[in-house]
This record gives structure tokens, sequence and C-alpha cells, in this order.
């Protein structure tokens, strides 16, 4: 797999951000230590870091009180497991794909390519 996010002080496209969540999915299962898992982990840490305050303003302009409260919720965990260590590599593969397909969806949209 090669680096989906190769330009340096450029946000990652959406589309990189969907292969490393594919990749990152993929390797939970099969692979989840090791230095590809670590470069994994490291993209979408980048990625969660630079979607989620845009996230957070849209989340928080929601009217519906119940959908704002849970997409505040969702991004603020995304925030926690962006910094969290890794203990089981395993899960934190899954919460880090689960964390950047959330801010992702709630992010304006990047660039495709």
């Amino acid at each position: 797999m090669t680096d989906a996010t190769a330009i340096p002080d450029q946000p990652p496209t959406r589309q990189a951000i969907t292969l490393d969540i594919a990749y990152a999915q993929d390797l939970a299962v099969r692979e989840p230590a090791g230095e590809s898992a670590d470069q994994v982990r490291e993209r979408l840490r980048t990625a969660i870091r630079a979607l989620v305050d845009d996230a957070e303003r849209y989340a928080s302009g929601l009217a519906d009180s119940r959908a704002r409260d849970i997409a505040l919720e969702t991004v603020r965990h995304a925030r926690t497991v962006a910094e969290d260590p890794v203990g089981n590599p395993e899960a934190n593969l899954r919460l880090l794909a689960n964390a950047a397909k959330s801010v992702s969806r709630y992010a304006r949209p990047v660039a495709t390519a």
C-alpha cells in the first residue's frame, strides 16, 4: 500500500482517508502490529486532527438538539481516540478507522484526488 497522504502540509483527501480506513480495518484482522499498522495509525490520526475542528463546527450548527448532541459526542470521541496510546493494536486500528470515518462525514468535503 502506498502512502495515501503523500503531500506534506496538505490535509488528506477524502479518497486517501477512505483508503486508509479500509486498510486499517484489514490490518486489524491480519496484522494489527508492525510498521504498516503504525504508518496507517499515524495517517488516520493526522486525518482526524485535520478534520475534527471542521466536523465540530458542523455538528455545533445542527438544528436538531439530539442530532447535535450525538454529533458533538462523536467528534469529542474521535478527538480522544486520535490521542490515545496503543494498548490493544487491533482495537486501536478499528477505533481510529471509525473515528476517521465519522469526522470525515461531518467535515466539509475535502479534495477527492
